[in-house]
């Protein structure tokens, strides 16, 4: 951990050294911006007017992506999927920063603290295609950025947007506000939000435990002393109440959490062209209980805990002929704690200390080159190494009569030892342009994923075997040996893209049951071979100048190769077709999507990670907008017309209904309505 600190110590002076050597008296603020066509396994966001219009988080934003699955756990907390992989096995970025939430249980994934209305991109990158953005992300890395520059307002210096939202089942309201103003050499940008979100109804007029309010505001102040030269620092605040789970057996009546942010960038005429330096702090404290929110059915228990990240980065870039080489090192340290509460009882015990003092500290350092040929053919190679430093500090603690180590000892046979790992990383990726229509891409990579805090130190011991959930101490990293290929070409009025990977997993993460002796039916980390395999197609045509048609389809299979089973929650075949008309003042649309039934699942974690065999269904969404004036349009329309009854194959089991066993429905019918202004 002092390792960890020491190097983000050294980068934050960096940091503010460059930035004081550097600053100039001109100001020149850079609002240009440039779009490319994205790769074939990189995909962006939808116009507003074409995605969903109040997504309960930034998980749910990304479902409308090929590719791009989500778990359902309550009204909020989506789990992204991409590729079939989820979890720490993607790299989540809030600009710049990483967000390890408070649960361990995972009611508040990273992209759950994304707030939405105040990033001007949101990129997803499937697969491996830089090794820039940390260790791991082999299923993917997802970007949300902001660019407060190229939203300000050359004229009067201020900008800003303004919305308000309503629907008939859920979300009460939402009102955001965004405002900048633009200085002589500089800006500061403020938001907030506010949302009421209601139980809502699925297709056959259940009640789902799905409400939650959230609240949120935050600052940016920028120094733009020059064209190229940017300081920025900010500040976010997200507080969540009375948030209802019905795939769990508790909710969480509060819960908090801050982001700061310390950015410094610049072009400099040297040996280095560019210079990128970040660090960043997130502060995560949740509260989850089983009766503060539902009725009460026995003992009292309540779960506090603290998330801490802090981290860096810091990248440079120097060109060599026709290679640019991108070099640096990032850093990133994770705390965590959370301890089980008896409240019933006097003095209100600790009986399980479920991440007890948990820490993971990793340090990388990567060197990525990227050549350009005269043709337009692009090569891209790179290599990272992190070194992993993981401890449990409270693991000889007694709670409950237990330490976490007895715990760990009677599963696998050994406690908790500080982990120290060497993981390398590499890439390899070509694009070429078969001719003036068609690019296609081939890429060969290996990444390596640590285990996280849950899947090593998880400390949940219950009164009997199948109420324990442990953690593995020793558990190895995670191997990805990928291999990605893709197509995309432009025919006249048609764009289609196409890709295919398989990666070979070795020492896979699985969690398991154990099947025989004294612990039969706990819960446990271990490692296996997997394999993972895909494909996903998309396409679109302009059947006029006004009329858009689009199409797209994506399949993954995982498949635990050590045992021949499948690997539990692994979305079906899905997609979508989307019919768009564009008048200018007014456009409407709808939206077909779909999900095929998915009967290959891991039997032996039915009641666990797995619910069970799911239905394929098919729901139709309808939508429009109309410009009131250049600066405000209302948006308006009406998501699973049909009233269907349906749920995400990956989504969590409804504990709610007791001994039935059904997933966490989606909303039935819902007409919604949002009012939108810019200045």
């Amino acid at each position: 951990m002092q390792h960890a600190r020491t190097h983000l110590t050294l980068l934050s002076s960096l940091l503010i050294f460059s930035a004081a050597v550097c600053a100039e008296d001109t100001l020149v603020v850079d609002i240009k911006s440039t779009k490319k066509a994205p790769s074939p396994n990189e995909v962006q966001p939808l116009a507003a007017e074409r995605s969903a219009v109040l997504p309960a988080d930034g998980g749910d934003f990304l479902k409308q992506l090929n590719g791009v699955s989500g778990s359902r756990f309550g009204g909020r907390g989506i789990e992204p999927i991409i590729r079939g992989q989820s979890q720490t096995q993607l790299n989540v970025l809030l600009d710049g920063a990483y967000v390890h939430g408070g649960c361990p249980n995972r009611m508040d994934p990273p992209a759950s603290w994304a707030a939405l209305e105040t990033y001007e991109s949101v990129k997803v990158e499937k697969g491996v295609q830089t090794l820039q953005h940390g260790s791991g992300g082999s299923g993917g890395t997802v970007l949300f950025e902001r660019d407060t520059r190229s939203i300000l307002d050359p004229e009067d210096g201020w900008s800003g947007k303004a919305s308000a939202t309503t629907m008939s089942n859920g979300v009460k309201h939402d009102v955001s506000a965004d405002v900048t103003k633009a200085f002589q050499k500089g800006y500061a940008r403020v938001f907030t939000q506010d949302r009421d979100a209601d139980n809502y109804e699925d297709g056959d007029g259940k009640e789902v435990r799905s409400s939650y309010q959230h609240k949120q505001a935050g600052v940016v102040l920028g120094l733009t002393p020059t064209e190229d030269r940017l300081l920025e620092y900010s500040y976010e605040n997200n507080d969540f109440s009375d948030a209802l789970y019905p795939g769990a057996s508790m909710d969480s009546p509060e819960e908090s959490g801050s982001i700061q942010r310390l950015k410094y960038k610049d072009k400099l005429d040297s040996k280095i062209n560019n210079i990128e330096a970040d660090v960043y702090s997130s502060n995560i404290d949740h509260l989850m209980d089983n009766y503060s929110l539902r009725p009460q059915t026995g003992t009292k228990m309540a779960v506090p805990t603290t998330s801490d990240t802090v981290g860096g980065k810091l990248a440079l870039t120097s060109s060599i002929g026709d290679t640019d080489v991108t070099y640096g090192l990032n850093v990133q340290n994770r705390e965590r704690d959370a301890a089980m509460k008896n409240m019933s009882a006097p003095g209100t015990p600790t009986t399980n200390l479920m991440w007890p003092g948990a820490s993971t500290d990793q340090t990388g350092i990567f060197a990525e080159a990227t050549r350009k040929f005269a043709t337009g053919d692009k090569l891209k190679y790179g290599v990272r190494v992190d070194q992993v430093d993981a401890a449990a500090a409270k693991a000889s603690v007694v709670a409950g009569g237990r330490t976490a180590n007895q715990n760990y000892t009677a599963v696998y046979g050994y406690g908790a030892t500080d982990k120290t790992e060497t993981n390398v990383s590499g890439l390899l990726r070509y694009d070429k342009a078969l001719n003036d229509t068609t690019t296609a891409f081939a890429g060969v990579s290996r990444t390596v994923r640590t285990a996280d805090e849950t899947e090593r130190f998880i400390s949940k011991w219950g009164m009997t075997a199948p109420d324990r959930w442990v953690g593995n101490p020793n558990i190895n990293p995670e191997k990805h040996n990928q291999l990605d290929l893709g197509i995309s070409q432009q025919r006249g009025k048609v764009r289609w893209t196409g890709t295919v990977f398989a990666d070979q997993v070795d020492d896979y993460i699985l969690r398991d049951k154990v099947t025989t002796g004294a612990q039969t039916g706990a819960q446990i980390y271990r490692n296996v071979d997997a394999e993972i395999l895909g494909a996903e197609l998309g396409a679109e045509t302009k059947l006029t100048d006004k009329l858009r048609l689009a199409a797209d389809v994506a399949y993954v299979k995982r498949t635990d190769t050590t045992d021949d089973r499948p690997i539990a929650q692994t979305p079906p075949v899905n997609g979508k077709v989307q019919l768009d008309y564009n008048a200018g003042k007014w456009s409407a649309g709808t939206r077909v999507r779909f999900a095929a039934g998915q009967d290959r699942i891991d039997t032996a974690m039915i009641g666990a990670t797995e619910v069970g065999e799911s239905a394929g269904y098919t729901t139709l969404d309808t939508y429009g907008r109309y410009n009131l004036n250049k600066s405000t349009k209302v948006r308006f329309g009406v998501d699973n017309v049909l009233d269907k009854t349906y749920s995400e194959h990956v989504s969590r089991r409804n504990l709610d209904l007791g001994g039935t066993v059904e997933r966490v429905n989606e909303a039935g019918r819902s007409a919604w309505l949002k009012l939108e202004t810019e200045f």
